[in-house]
């Protein structure tokens, strides 16, 4: 699955345990919180270098999470 947006950070899970900031990629259809495939799923420091950037991802949902496996930043 490919998968083009932009990488903001914000605030997910508000209310539960899990409640924390993460990288989420906005889509036309939708936003996903973002993974790198074998990144840790709460702190990954390549995921932080993607917020503020627009991308093109390859990868798979898990969860509404969109896990890839390969990625390009994108211009403009």
């Amino acid at each position: 699955m490919v998968l083009e947006g932009d990488v903001v950070r914000k605030r997910i899970n508000i209310g539960s345990k899990s409640e924390h900031n993460a990288a989420v990629l906005v889509t036309s259809d939708g936003a996903f919180k973002l993974r790198v495939q074998g990144g840790h799923p709460f702190a990954d420091p390549e995921v932080d270098t993607l917020v503020g950037k627009r991308i093109r991802g390859e990868g798979f949902m898990s969860a509404g999470q969109f896990i890839m496996e390969r990625y390009e930043v994108l211009r403009g």
